[in-house]
């Protein structure tokens, strides 16, 4: 949803929250809907940007209801919710900066003998995120901050939970549920997950909850708002929506996920197609997953995604058996596995593995990372009825999918890439539109690369940072390569 004016929306919950934002705005005037709520419009100085700010009050449901709100009336490019939250993870200190890559609502869920959670999940705009990971890399953006004699925040691109009551006791029940189905979420507030539920409703707005850490949801809350700290969380997370903004290319840069994003370096540029590459004479070496484990008997197709680093590394044993939960945190944080599921956990020689096998879901799903440095993931396709379906438009989407996900296990080293791709087996699919395979009673049958697996080979270097800003583009291109092998029509029979 784009508007002529460049327009954007910071909401706050506390007076705190709004008087750290407004403190970084000029030119304000009142600006009052027909409901009554109450913006104020200004600019960021040195851009041409029009902010409206506006003061939600805390809860899932104002929230949701102001920025649906504030969508309808001002017809932002990218709105942004700014404040305090718990910590729930001891690396996550007092006055850092979390940016929510996803945002959780916990309290939902089936009370039987237990309490099974059913949360819903928002993600974060990726454009929105990719701005604030570059405003990150350079300290200048807390420069306000450093003139109070403060030190630079780190800034963690991790979840968050958002639900209704504020979390103050290290034993409480809350804090078990938190810490047995929502493990790899960083901070917990109460308003994200109204704010990103409605701007996704909202035709999609671009939307990214930034929260300054003013408290450890331990019961030591008294001790550190006495402290001050909720003042440093709020100036903390407004400096950081302020520079965000800031980074924002011009209006009109932040609207939703375009298919060929920009690519931002130190002046704005866009390229269009696929971003340059090196090919390469033959294609890196792959570990595949039939590989890394062996297939199950009752398997069905399953798609695989790897990156391959062009130059390979040899991560030490000890930070490979700390991966190996690392990948259950990250696995569960992106979706990958349930809140609830059982997880198993590999260490082997040469890799780490965390995988889950579930007739349900027809197949295997996980997450490994190999001690050269090679990074995958894979799932089944879904089925529909009883034959697995390879549906273009949505592999693609899954495709960008995991190699943002790949992309985001920080604790490999970040160097050049070549994707690979395989659908292991492929002698038993169907190609065509999952929304057809529901209704329909007939199928036909694809054996691709006659009947064994099929797979697309690393033989195309980027820079991890170029896969990043252009993972569309590229998730295209390897879903284009991998339907080649599907498009022969002798080889395939009707079912």
């Amino acid at each position: 949803m784009r508007s002529s004016g460049g327009k954007i929306v910071v909401f706050t919950a506390l007076p705190l929250e709004y008087r750290a934002v407004r403190a970084r705005m000029e030119n304000l005037q009142r600006v009052d809907h027909e409901a009554g709520t109450i913006f104020e419009r200004g600019h960021v100085p040195g851009t041409a940007w029009e902010v409206y700010l506006a003061r939600v009050g805390q809860g899932n449901q104002a929230a949701a209801i102001l920025t649906e709100r504030a969508i309808g009336m001002i017809r932002p490019e990218a709105v942004f919710f700014t404040g305090i939250a718990g910590a729930l993870k001891h690396d996550v200190a007092l006055g850092d900066v979390v940016v929510a890559t996803r945002v959780f609502a916990y309290h939902g869920g089936k009370q039987e003998e237990k309490f099974k959670p059913r949360p819903e999940m928002w993600q974060a705009s990726h454009r929105l995120e990719q701005v604030a990971g570059y405003v990150a890399l350079d300290a200048q953006w807390a420069d306000e901050l450093l003139s109070e004699g403060r030190e630079v925040p780190e800034v963690h691109f991790k979840p968050i939970a958002a639900g209704e009551a504020v979390v103050n006791a290290s034993m409480s029940a809350l804090q078990v549920l938190l810490d047995e189905h929502y493990n790899g979420v960083a901070a917990i507030e109460t308003e994200g997950a109204g704010f990103a539920g409605a701007a996704s409703m909202a035709g999609q707005v671009p939307a990214l909850v930034i929260r300054g850490i003013s408290d450890r949801a331990d019961g030591s809350k008294q001790h550190t708002d006495s402290g001050g700290f909720q003042r440093i969380a709020a100036e903390s997370a407004a400096a950081m929506t302020i520079a965000v903004i800031r980074a924002l290319t011009s209006p009109g840069g932040a609207e939703a996920e375009p298919s060929n994003p920009q690519i931002v370096a130190s002046t704005p540029s866009s390229v269009a197609g696929l971003p340059d590459s090196e090919k390469l004479k033959e294609p890196l070496p792959v570990v595949w997953r039939r590989t890394l484990l062996p297939s199950w008997s009752s398997e069905g197709a399953t798609l695989e995604v790897h990156l391959i680093p062009e130059c390979s590394v040899r991560l030490p044993m000890r930070q490979m058996n700390q991966l190996k939960d690392g990948l259950v945190s990250a696995g569960r944080s992106e979706a990958v596995f349930t809140t609830t599921e059982a997880v198993s956990r590999v260490l082997e020689a040469d890799f780490a593995a965390a995988f889950v096998r579930d007739p349900n879901r027809g197949g295997s799903v996980g997450l490994a990372i190999s001690q050269a440095g090679q990074r995958s993931c894979w799932e089944p396709l879904p089925r529909p009825s009883h034959i697995p379906v390879l549906d273009p438009e949505y592999t693609q989407k899954r495709i960008a999918h995991l190699l943002r996900l790949l992309l985001r296990l920080h604790a490999v080293p970040q160097t050049r890439y070549a994707p690979a791709l395989g659908i292991d087996p492929a002698e038993f699919l169907t190609v065509m539109s999952l929304d057809t395979a529901r209704t329909s009673h007939r199928a036909t049958l694809a054996r691709g690369g006659g009947g064994g697996p099929v797979h697309v080979l690393p033989d195309e270097v980027w820079d991890a940072a170029t896969i990043d800003a252009a993972v569309p583009t590229i998730a295209e291109e390897l879903t284009l390569r991998l339907m080649q092998h599907f498009q022969a029509p002798g080889d395939r029979r009707l079912f």
